[in-house]
């Protein structure tokens, strides 16, 4: 199981011989750098502050968590899988490709998703090989673009995204192909961008559109790329457009224009990513969907409609850049260079760096409605390039912080249910297994 962290340790490097597992985490509150200050320091200490403050404004509901609410009673992921899919060699049935999703269904099998196979391969609740749906092709029921995602889709069916010009399809619970997933997103990126609203003098970072799941009412939650201004040159934020797609289909409806990453243009007007890029995250839950702009400890929670229900914060400041993690970082880079990349080292040391790290970069929630909020870990030990572990902060249905769950940097989270998570970790060999974590709360 998962062992506690204290505020002192908190701040200490992960040695290589401490467990990584760690289900307690008290927030630092005021008065630390990088925080609010303590109005009374001397008289008044963190654990005298309410966990917590909620007030209203403007009808929007405001939860601020000064520490965390677990006190030594916090959930528990256990430490080895119960399930584990997937082999070095021998039986094919169990040799993944690359596999860039999976998600439990209703009565508890296992689909994974195999971009190299075109394949969704499906196993029994303890991992024992059933069937494959798919296959590459243009059929139904086929892949003809190269999976990149597997949500599910109100509770007995399942989304499969494929890369953007080939579509994204919803299929039943036996694979059956059901219908095509808000093609309208890339059809008006790709064709009638003026019609969304975009600067015309920006540029798209990325190929289009992303799926963050379907709402409770069947519809789809979507973002556009980061549309960046190319008017001149210098260092500047990422425009990123969220969308609405009927359940029924039709056009998108725009729900909101968020901050999105951090980008260079040089006097050639190229585009770059800075250093430690913030990264603009959503995800759909039990009745609306949350959204972070990874620039700071804050959440906003929305109805399935669009409408700002909830914004949710930690009293604590993101933490500064400084030459200590700068250093790690350079020296990681030229570590994992060879000769052959001098060209690339060279244009990678001559990216900028922003005045502080990133909070959030990506964003869970389970169907309870509670949220986890990945953060990566920066330091001598763990910086931008093979850090060793993610901090997942987990906030209640409420908005109130309960505490931090700390998890491999191998282990890329899929989906986190009510008692389990799921997800894929790599070996060294680059073999990859999809494991299942029980959760106990």
């Amino acid at each position: 199981m998962w062992s506690l962290m204290s505020v002192d340790e908190q701040e200490m490097p992960m040695g290589t011989d401490r467990v990584w597992p760690i289900l307690l985490f008290l927030l630092i509150g005021p008065g630390t750098p990088g925080c609010q200050p303590d109005p009374d320091p001397v008289d008044r200490g963190l654990n005298d502050l309410p966990l917590s403050t909620t007030r209203d404004s403007a009808g929007i509901e405001i939860v601020e968590s000064v520490r965390a609410a677990w006190d030594g009673d916090g959930w528990r992921v256990a430490r080895e899988p119960t399930v584990t899919i997937g082999h070095t060699s021998g039986d094919e049935r169990y040799l993944f490709g690359e596999v860039v999703g999976a998600v439990v269904l209703r009565d508890g099998r296992i689909a994974v998703a195999d971009r190299q196979a075109y394949l969704i391969r499906v196993y029994s609740p303890e991992g024992v090989y059933i069937e494959d749906w798919g296959g590459r092709g243009e059929g139904p029921g086929e892949f003809s673009g190269g999976l990149r995602k597997l949500l599910p889709y109100r509770g007995d069916s399942i989304l499969v995204k494929q890369f953007a010009s080939s579509g994204s399809n919803i299929y039943d619970d036996r694979g059956r192909f059901g219908r095509a997933a808000a093609p309208e997103m890339w059809l008006l990126f790709m064709h009638d961008r003026p019609s969304l609203g975009f600067d015309p003098s920006a540029s798209s970072a990325g190929t289009c559109c992303t799926l963050w799941g379907p709402l409770p009412n069947g519809a789809l939650l979507g973002s556009y790329s980061d549309m960046v201004s190319m008017a001149g040159s210098g260092t500047r934020r990422g425009s990123v457009m969220a969308a609405i797609v009927p359940a029924a289909g039709g056009a998108p409806e725009p729900v909101g224009l968020f901050n999105g990453g951090q980008y260079r243009v040089d006097s050639e007007g190229h585009l770059r990513e800075l250093q430690f890029q913030v990264r603009f995250s959503m995800t759909v839950g039990p009745d609306g969907y949350f959204a972070t702009e990874g620039d700071a400890y804050s959440i906003e929670a929305y109805d399935a409609d669009g409408s700002l229900r909830r914004i949710i914060r930690l009293a604590r400041g993101p933490s500064p850049v400084t030459d200590e993690v700068k250093a790690d970082h350079e020296a990681r880079l030229r570590a994992q260079s060879s000769p052959e990349d001098d060209e690339w080292l060279r244009r990678q040391l001559t990216v900028p760096y922003p005045s502080h790290l990133p909070a959030f970069d990506w964003l869970h929630a389970d169907p309870e409605g509670n949220v986890w909020a990945r953060q990566q870990r920066f330091g001598t030990e763990d910086g931008i390039s093979g850090a060793t572990t993610y901090e997942f902060f987990v906030f209640g249905a409420d908005g109130r912080h309960l505490g931090v769950i700390e998890l491999p940097g191998s282990l890329e989270v899929y989906q986190i249910g009510t008692d389990f998570l799921l997800g894929k970790v790599s070996d060294e060999l680059g073999v990859d297994r999809v494991h299942l974590y029980r959760i106990e709360k």
